[in-house]
């Protein structure tokens, strides 16, 4: 499968997301996209089925190591006293032991872009991921999340299709060398 290289993360560039897909469904759909080629799974602890997601790879016997898992930290969980845990319960749920990419879901206003970034960087140093970035961060807030993070920032998951002009956020993802995960 062709890759997206950014800081040393080579990122298959086409991912299966399992947003609004209820447990059932996952079970169901996730052995076919398998079957079709799919290696990246893209979840989200809002999205409420990362445990149907891990059910459903090991139970069609999917290799780890063939693997690329993406989950996401939702909003609620921007505090030192629950975003370790809550990584943690993501990877339970998922049964893995680290997760292949992990992002800041949304930027949020109640905790500062510095505390998000220094969790996020305390939980790959800890091991529980290989990648971070983040997802739905504009220009500003993407180049402050660069100019933060110890460690580098590989994508910025942000709607992006012809209906959306996403060109300045292209360019500065480019610059940067972000890759810019669409969905």
């Amino acid at each position: 499968m062709q890759t997206i290289d950014a800081h040393g993360a080579a990122i298959p560039a086409l991912g299966f997301g399992v947003f609004r897909m209820s447990d059932a469904e996952v079970e169901r759909v996730v052995p076919a996209a398998l079957d079709a080629g799919f290696r990246h799974f893209d979840t989200a602890q809002i999205y409420q089925n990362e445990a149907a997601l891990g059910r459903a790879l090991q139970g069609a016997g999917a290799r780890r190591e063939d693997l690329f898992l993406t989950t996401k930290v939702w909003v609620d969980n921007y505090s030192r006293a629950k975003f370790a845990a809550s990584v943690d319960e993501s990877l339970d749920k998922l049964k893995v032991d680290r997760v292949d990419l992990l992002l800041l879901h949304w930027p949020g206003d109640k905790v500062a872009i510095a505390d998000q970034v220094e969790m996020l960087n305390a939980v790959q140093a800890a091991g529980k991921t290989r990648f971070i970035g983040v997802s739905n961060q504009n220009v500003a807030q993407m180049n402050e999340s660069i100019a933060l993070s110890k460690a580098p920032i590989v994508t910025n998951q942000v709607e992006f299709h012809p209906y959306l002009d996403q060109r300045a956020m292209a360019v500065a993802a480019k610059s940067a060398g972000v890759a810019i995960t669409a969905y």
